[in-house]
């Protein structure tokens, strides 16, 4: 049975945040024609995820497929709950989002109001007051996706959606980009987001379409740590692309690379800025070493499995 829109949530020993983003998909505002699913992938956690998740389910509010994805990593997450969407669009949110009562409607105006588009990225609040204002984007203002420039800022993985023809085109998400314990947690999005963009795909920031992220980040340390994993996630998609011969992502890497250099250089007397510049510059080494390693130890089968979708086999 085709769908209007499916909408996947990847979730790992979250089962609080999960609640919470279960109650709020509970008090959507859907017309009653729309047909839609939200399906559940968990990552093989050893809470309470899954006892969570029937609950939510035996209320028949809405439609809730649990599904088991024992591969560590959230690409694979995201594969699998691909395969199992029977939408005609697919959306994602994450585990620590609370989603507005319009969210699905919205998403699905904007598809329908344009018969070119392909995917769309929406506006994130904070959710929190009391959370460091960071993994969010609070523009209010609509623009087209035209430059590659926007792949780490205009699009959040935790609220995007795409027509399902984007993924028999670019390909599923790159199970390279999580190799266990690198902290490759955050280059997944961007590096799909990035491809659909060189596929020629129209995307669209659509600031009507929200969520708000729960993230519970409020210490400076904790703020810390995230950048060097965004940091981290940035030298594997530089990596990947780079050794591919991508002339766009290589002057990417040129200007990071160059302005942190200048800064270490120009800022000799602050010895504070010039270890944290050094962090900076190792930080995108160890992507590009945990890309490679979980590259080369674990071949992706990514074509393969867009074939299939593609052919309607899966």
């Amino acid at each position: 049975m085709t769908m209007d829109i499916s909408v996947i949530v990847c979730t790992y020993n979250r089962y609080q945040n999960l609640l919470m983003l279960l109650e709020s998909f509970e008090k959507l505002k859907t017309n009653p024609d729309i047909e839609w699913e939200l399906i559940v992938v968990d990552n093989n956690s050893s809470d309470i995820t899954r006892a969570v998740v029937e609950s939510a389910a035996a209320k028949n509010v809405m439609k809730i497929n649990y599904v088991f994805e024992g591969r560590q990593g959230k690409s694979y997450a995201l594969n699998s709950g691909i395969i199992a969407a029977k939408g005609e669009i697919i959306a994602f949110t994450d585990d620590d989002c609370i989603v507005n009562s319009d969210w699905i409607e919205n998403i699905l105006l904007e598809f329908k109001s344009d018969e070119n588009l392909c995917g769309i990225g929406g506006r994130v609040e904070l959710y929190d007051k009391r959370d460091k204002p960071v993994t969010i984007m609070t523009s209010k203002e609509k623009f087209v996706f035209e430059s590659s420039d926007r792949v780490f800022s205009s699009i959040h993985g935790c609220n995007m959606s795409f027509v399902r023809k984007v993924f028999g085109k670019t390909g599923f998400f790159d199970v390279s980009f999580f190799s266990a314990g690198s902290k490759i947690a955050s280059a997944e999005d961007s590096d799909f987001i990035y491809r659909v963009f060189k596929s020629g795909l129209k995307m669209t920031y659509c600031p009507d379409v929200v969520v708000y992220h729960n993230h519970g980040r409020r210490t400076n340390q904790q703020v810390s740590t995230l950048m060097k994993g965004y940091t981290t996630g940035r030298g594997a998609f530089y990596c990947k692309h780079v050794i591919n011969g991508d002339y766009n992502v290589a002057k990417m890497v040129y200007w990071e690379i160059k302005s942190v250099i200048l800064t270490f250089l120009n800022d000799s007397h602050n010895s504070e800025l010039r270890k944290k510049t050094l962090e900076h510059l190792y930080g995108l080494l160890v992507g590009v070493v945990y890309y490679l390693a979980a590259f080369f130890k674990r071949p992706s089968n990514l074509l393969q499995t867009s074939k299939l979708f593609t052919k309607g086999i899966i």
